[in-house]
């Protein structure tokens, strides 16, 4: 069941409830080990009450529940009832998220001390068994090698009202990081979209001159084609031209030798010089 939800049950009892019966509520509260927070019953007015008379053990035991650690009790253990078995585990749960609350790395000594356990291997069980699968009060990692409890995250806890200024003077200091990191992210997407679209333009001013340069290539490429048919063209026509012209000029060769003499006769007829007669 949700912490809130059990909170709430002890709320509604302890609000038709007076007197002694109020001390039932808070032991039994005390002891759930779903509830880690308690400020919502103590502000009951009926639990209220109890401060001033002899209930006021109770009163003072919810608050150490609240606010309190295993050596608060320790220090003042008669100033309190006596607590159960299931309380002392829960009060000893509860220091621990204290101090991981204000620590991220847990010397395993200072654990033994503040929790009054005598070996590491009774405390690696505790913080196993107790704080990280049945309470489910915390995430971290023990480190063997290093003697130390590495804190993740912690479950958190009521706050003394002598602590409210302090706690708001810090939750201001958070916002005021988160804004500045906000205007860092903000700064970096503009520089980001700036530099993309320079690149994107410059990209685009490549593209086309490399498309005009082809244009250019392929222009070229034709008009040297046909200028290349156009020689082609000119040197056959010289070439015919040569081929007629010299098969005239056999022609009339042939027609000299053919042709009659000036006598009107044929070479023929004419016997050659320094031939004798028959």
């Amino acid at each position: 069941m949700d912490q809130e939800v059990k909170i709430q049950q002890y709320v509604l009892l302890a609000k038709g409830t007076r007197g002694r019966g109020l001390t039932e509520i808070i032991a039994k509260a005390t002891a759930d080990a779903g509830v880690f927070g308690f400020g919502e019953l103590m502000d009951v007015p009926s639990i209220k009450e109890l401060q001033g008379s002899d209930l006021a053990p109770h009163f003072a035991l919810l608050q150490l529940f609240a606010y309190g650690t295993w050596s608060d009790y320790q220090a003042n253990a008669t100033s309190f009832p006596a607590l159960t078995e299931q309380q002392v585990l829960k009060l000893k749960q509860l220091t621990v998220v204290s101090l991981a609350a204000s620590q991220k790395v847990l010397p395993y000594s200072q654990l033994q001390a503040s929790l009054q356990i005598g070996s590491v291997r009774e405390l690696e069980d505790f913080l196993i068994n107790h704080c990280f699968y049945t309470g489910i009060i915390m995430a971290g990692k023990l480190d063997q090698k290093q003697g130390c409890l590495q804190v993740h995250d912690v479950v958190g806890r009521d706050v003394r009202p002598e602590q409210l200024p302090e706690l708001v003077q810090r939750m201001a200091k958070w916002i005021a990081a988160g804004d500045e990191l906000l205007r860092a992210i903000e700064l970096r997407v503009a520089y980001a979209t700036a530099t993309n679209d320079a690149a994107r333009q410059h990209r685009e001013e490549l593209e086309a001159r490399v498309e005009e340069v082809k244009r250019a290539i392929k222009a070229e490429a034709r008009s040297a084609e046909g200028m290349g048919g156009l020689e082609d063209a000119t040197l056959l026509d010289l070439m015919d031209e040569d081929r007629i012209g010299g098969m005239g000029g056999v022609g009339l060769g042939l027609g000299g030798l053919e042709g009659p003499g000036p006598s009107g006769s044929g070479m023929r007829g004419e016997r050659a010089s320094g031939r004798p007669k028959r």
